[in-house]
């Protein structure tokens, strides 16, 4: 199922970073193998993405990343 959130943070030194869910409000945990799979290599905190949520080793986290552009109303 595709959500929605913002990018919180991303270490790229550290390798991971958290989404912070429109959903829910949690933070979801990102690895830098997801952003590199997505082919995300810019990005900027407080961007709009989209994800799917997977079990990374018996925790949740984002995968199937794509960056969203944010729509003016």
């Amino acid at each position: 199922m595709l959500r929605y959130g913002v990018l919180k943070w991303f270490d790229s030194k550290k390798g991971y970073g958290f989404i912070t869910s429109e959903e829910t409000g949690q933070d979801v945990f990102v690895h830098i193998t997801q952003m590199q799979k997505a082919g995300i290599v810019s990005y900027t905190e407080g961007q709009r993405m989209s994800y799917d949520l997977y079990d990374d080793k018996g925790r949740t986290a984002a995968g199937n990343l794509q960056l969203v552009e944010n729509v003016l109303k």
